[in-house]
Parts: C-alpha cells; sequence; structure tokens
C-alpha cells in the first residue's frame, strides 16, 4: 500500500519549505523598504506643496497690488501724479507723440562711462528691436522711464542690477524672480513671472537696450550669452530666489 495520502497531495520537502520562507522574508522586507521610502520623501513633497503655495500667494498678492497701481491715480514717491493705464492709453491714443516723447526721455540720459571697463555702444538696430521688446513685455510695469511703479515694480534706471553681470536678469526673464529685494531704498517683495514668448534674441535685444537706456551704460548682450545660460538651467522650473542668488 502506498505511503503517500490519497489525495494525490505530496508532502513539501524541507528544502522546499525552506525556500517559500525565503520568500516570504524577501517579500516582507521589501515592504518594509518600500514603506520608509514612501515615509522618507514624504516632507520633500509637503515641502514642495508649500513652496508651490506660497508662490501662488505671492503671485496673488503682486497681480493685486499691481492691479491697484495700474488702475488707481496715485502720487510717486519723486512727487509726480500716476495715471491709471486706462486714462494714459487715451492720452496716447489722442496724441501718439506723447509716448515717442516719453521713450526719447527714457533713452536720454546714460551715466558716464566707467574707467575699468571699455564701453562698447550697440548698434541702432539692435536699439531699435529691444525698444520694441520691451515695449510690448516690460513697459507696463516698469514704465517708459524704466523707474517702476512703488512698492510693486523696482526701478531698472541707473540700477547695479541691471549694470551688473547679464547672467541674472536673463535668468530673471527665462525663470521669473520672487523674493525681497531692496532697490533705491526701497523694499520689493513681489514676483515677476518669466516672460513668455521671448527667443534668446529677444532677450539679448531687450536687455541690451535697457542696459544703455535709462541713466545704464553696460555693454550689450548677446543671443549667444542667453543660450548659455538657458542651457545652463533647462531643468529648472520655479522662478529664482533673490537668497539663491545673493541678492539683497
Amino acid at each position: 500500500m502506498s505511503e503517500h495520502p490519497s489525495n494525490g497531495s505530496r508532502a513539501l520537502l524541507p528544502g522546499q519549505v525552506k525556500s517559500w520562507l525565503g520568500i516570504a522574508a524577501f517579500v516582507l522586507v521589501a515592504v518594509a523598504v518600500l514603506a520608509y521610502a514612501f515615509v522618507a520623501v514624504r516632507p520633500t513633497t509637503n515641502t514642495d506643496l508649500e513652496r508651490r503655495t506660497a508662490q501662488k500667494a505671492l503671485r496673488a498678492d503682486t497681480e493685486s497690488k499691481a492691479k491697484a497701481l495700474l488702475t488707481a491715480p496715485a502720487k510717486n514717491a519723486d512727487g509726480t501724479y500716476r495715471l491709471p493705464v486706462a486714462d494714459a492709453m487715451a492720452v496716447i491714443a489722442a496724441d501718439p507723440k506723447v509716448l515717442a516723447e516719453m521713450r526719447k526721455s527714457a533713452v536720454a540720459p546714460v551715466a558716464p562711462a566707467t574707467a575699468s571697463a571699455a564701453f562698447v555702444k550697440a548698434d541702432d538696430e539692435q536699439l531699435k528691436r529691444g525698444l520694441a521688446v520691451y515695449s510690448r513685455t516690460c513697459i507696463a510695469c516698469h514704465q517708459p522711464t524704466g523707474k517702476g511703479l512703488a512698492p510693486v515694480f523696482p526701478s531698472i534706471a541707473a540700477t547695479p542690477i541691471v549694470n551688473g553681470d547679464a547672467t541674472l536678469p536673463i535668468k530673471f526673464i527665462i525663470h521669473g524672480l520672487m523674493g525681497p529685494i531692496t532697490v533705491d531704498g526701497v523694499t520689493y517683495n513681489s514676483m515677476m513671472p518669466p516672460v513668455a514668448g521671448v527667443t534668446d534674441q529677444d532677450i539679448a535685444d531687450v536687455l541690451t537696450y535697457v542696459r544703455q537706456s535709462f541713466g545704464n551704460k553696460s555693454n550689450p548682450v548677446t543671443a549667444d550669452q542667453v543660450k548659455a545660460v538657458r542651457a545652463a538651467n533647462a531643468a529648472r522650473t520655479a522662478p529664482w530666489n533673490t537668497a539663491e542668488l545673493g541678492l539683497k
């Protein structure tokens, strides 16, 4: 008579039992590792969520302040009065020469060249292209005079950040900028969004125009410089923060 059970099943050999126990142990260890990894990355996810929430709140605050500046009459720090955009547009529509005069006054004043660096004057064509880009992307915030609208839009007239390393403003245009920064004694804590719809040449042209207008006198920016900065930060998706750039 056979010693095996009549239902046809066979008892597991010791080696098989050991093998199954090993598999079970491996599965338990894998589950434990995955659980630990999930817990470990959760703070990063939460931090990223908090960062995005802070950015959203700052953007909303900036837009609210900007709307007030652009739609309500007010007195500027220099004693002049600011017209709402709708009123200013009506004045310009009534007399197109007004805008031309404003642009002319913005381009005219330039600071003396420093002895430490040879100044290179940009060609007229690049300045003309730069003015066109400025007029469609920058003029509402930084104004035809480049003096901005305190306390939301800082001045770019005769400011070190504009006349210094061109890499910084290139970064601002491509990715945006957030965080506190002091310009001409006024502290700004708003958000500059990245400028959409501009090519490397557009950025080079507008920065060249700005760096040779509004009391600034710095050398031109090339499309190759912009391309290099864009390539070096291709993986970046968040706006730059003034703290990480060492700006105060």
